[in-house]
Formats: C-alpha cells, sequence, structure tokens
C-alpha cells in the first residue's frame, strides 16, 4: 500500500510538466493557416478593335422591265420610252393608232431615219460598290474564364466572351451600269411615191379611239427586234449601320512568361447578332427608268469559330494587363432592300484586345 502511493507521487509531478511541456511549444504553421489558393476565376474587361471588316453595295440601280406610266386611256405603257397597244379596230390591216413615243432627237431619238420607230425596254442587275468604312471598328469586350485543371507546365480550362462593335459604310459615287437593251422596230407608213409618214413630233401620245382631226397609224407589230448591252450612269446614294453583337465560347491553355508573364491560347465557337439599317436612293440615267428610294432594318445571326492567343502581366494578387489578337469567322451577313444588298464581310475579321483582367 505504501509503495503504491509512492508511486503516485513520483508519476504524478512527471506527467504533469510532461503535458505542460507539449502545450508549450507552439503549432505547426500549417496547422493553423490553410495554404491559399490560386484564383480560378478571371474577368477580363478590354477595348476592342476590329480590322478587315468590309461593307460592300450590290445591285446599285437595278430594275426590271416595266413602266409604270399610263396612256390617255389608262393603260400602262409596254416600253421604257413609249407604248404600242392594240386600237378600237383591233388593228385593222397591221396598223394601230394607240401608240406613242418620247424623243425625236438627241442621243435617245427612236427616229433611226430609215422608216422605222423604235421602242425600247431595259433591265439590268446593277452595279457594285465598296461602301467607305472608317477603321479599325471600335467596340468593347467582357470575358470570364475558369481554370479547370493544372500541371507543372499548363493550366487549362474554358472562356466565354460577350463583345460589341458598330459598322457604318456609305457611298455616293457615280457608278457604271450595265444595261440589257431590247429593241423592237415598228414600220412607219410608206407615201405613193416613196419614202414614209414622219411621225408627230415627240413627246406624242395617243388613245385608241379615231380623232375627228384624224392620226397616224404606225405598224402593229414589230419587223426586227434585237438585243444589246449599254452603259448607263448610276447617280445617288446608300448608307448601311449595322450593330454587331458577338458572343464567343471555347477552351484554352495557358502558359507561364517569366515570374509575372504569361501565354494564352483559345479557340471555339463564335456567334454574332447583327441588327442593320440600310438605307438607298438609286437614279439610272435612261429614259423611262425612274428613280427609287428604299430603307428599312433587318436582322441575322452568324455562325462560325474563332482562334485568339495573347500575352499578359501580373500587377499583383489580383490584377493583370493583358493584350491579344483574335482571328474569327462568322460568314457574311447581307441585308435586301427592294432588290438592292448591302453585304456585311464578317468572315476574316482580325480583331486586337487591350485590357485589365481581375482574378476571383
Amino acid at each position: 500500500m505504501k509503495s503504491n502511493r509512492l508511486l503516485l507521487r513520483t508519476l504524478l509531478p512527471a506527467t504533469t510538466l510532461g503535458i505542460l511541456s507539449v502545450s508549450a511549444q507552439p503549432l505547426a504553421p500549417d496547422l493553423l493557416i490553410p495554404a491559399v489558393l490560386e484564383s480560378r476565376n478571371h474577368l477580363d474587361a478590354s477595348f476592342r478593335m476590329a480590322f478587315n471588316v468590309s461593307t460592300r453595295f450590290k445591285n446599285v440601280g437595278a430594275f426590271t422591265p416595266g413602266n409604270s406610266r399610263l396612256t390617255p386611256d389608262g393603260d400602262r405603257f409596254n416600253y421604257d420610252d413609249g407604248y404600242v397597244l392594240t386600237d378600237s379596230t383591233g388593228n385593222l390591216m397591221g396598223y394601230t393608232r394607240y401608240w406613242g413615243y418620247d424623243h425625236d432627237s438627241g442621243a435617245f431619238s427612236q427616229l433611226p431615219g430609215d422608216g422605222t420607230i423604235l421602242m425600247h425596254r431595259n433591265s439590268s442587275t446593277g452595279a457594285s460598290a465598296s461602301g467607305k468604312t472608317d477603321e479599325p471598328q471600335l467596340g468593347l469586350e467582357l470575358v470570364y474564364s475558369r481554370e479547370l485543371g493544372r500541371n507543372e507546365k499548363v493550366r487549362w480550362g474554358f472562356e466565354t466572351a460577350l463583345n460589341y462593335m458598330n459598322v457604318s459604310a456609305r457611298d455616293s459615287r457615280t457608278l457604271s451600269a450595265g444595261v440589257t437593251r431590247a429593241t423592237d422596230a415598228y414600220a412607219l407608213p410608206g407615201l405613193e411615191g416613196g419614202g414614209f409618214v414622219s411621225p408627230p413630233p415627240a413627246p406624242y401620245y395617243h388613245g385608241g379611239e379615231l380623232s375627228p382631226e384624224g392620226n397616224p397609224v404606225i405598224g402593229a407589230t414589230p419587223v426586227s427586234s434585237s438585243t444589246d448591252t449599254i452603259m448607263a450612269d448610276v447617280t445617288g446614294s446608300r448608307r448601311f449601320e449595322a450593330h454587331v453583337f458577338g458572343w464567343r465560347l471555347g477552351p484554352y491553355i495557358e502558359m507561364p512568361l517569366g515570374q509575372n508573364g504569361r501565354l494564352t491560347l483559345s479557340g471555339g465557337l463564335a456567334l454574332a447578332y447583327v441588327n442593320s439599317d440600310f438605307n438607298f436612293r438609286d437614279s439610272v440615267a435612261l429614259p423611262g427608268v425612274p428613280s427609287l428610294t428604299g430603307g428599312g432594318n433587318h436582322d441575322g445571326l452568324q455562325v462560325g469559330g474563332y482562334v485568339s492567343g495573347g500575352v499578359s502581366y501580373k500587377l499583383g494578387r489580383s490584377y493583370e494587363v493583358f493584350g491579344n489578337v483574335q482571328f474569327q469567322h462568322v460568314g457574311t451577313y447581307s441585308h435586301r432592300e427592294n432588290s438592292r444588298a448591302a453585304v456585311l464581310d464578317l468572315s476574316k475579321t482580325v480583331a486586337v484586345n487591350v485590357g485589365i483582367s481581375y482574378s476571383f
């Protein structure tokens, strides 16, 4: 019994001193402060400059055969510079008094002096012109990226981006358009002693009924027909403006450049939503071809892809400055109004971005 008490008296102080000694020693730092993890989320805001964005105007001055003018009897002209229609007799003996014409002299004279009178129908697919576009196209871009994995040499993840730019193009040059001209020649009545009857001075327009004072007739059917191509000046103006909203999504890889730099490569899907306004005013320097004015609003979605490469430099724990170059292909966007077209080429856009990145 006495020996047990002696053993307790000996062990108790020693145990107490051991516990106090262990308690007094500091804990290892990694048990008190968790390791700081690098940010895996990045938000980039940048100023965007887009190059190689062009606009082309097509079918400028285009028109189809047809004339909106009316005869004295209310029928539509069947030629651009006149008409030859069926009169009240049903074109008795192959002649008609229901005819009219515009020009008897000058560059557009319809009287070649060979006993015929010429009537013309014209048509054209118009001309093309590049629009004057300011370059670069300025805009903004916002990018979110998320790191998904890493090893000793590279990191990888995905990125998604939204961007915007405004495109404006205009043109007011005089253009030259090819015109297909169909010509019908109608016979003037012959005279007994030779020659032919001279038609009334132009402009001359008569109805289908016989006038009390009488009125001249011409052959009711063409004696010859031909088709040729001529050039005509097209004057006027064209203006196109588009708001282009872009979206990108794709993977990226990242490699270190020295202590504070990094190189980033990415690529993937690209979309562009385009909302545009197109207005034009055209006038073709041909008789009987009216001036045409039109315009309207249109939108569309373009689908394609992109590749990008950039460098960044770390300013602190959370901020970086960066710059990158992107190549984007989303095809061509077409806005049509009254057979005219404004074509925005987004098939080879090169964009330069400069901005700041925040990590969190």
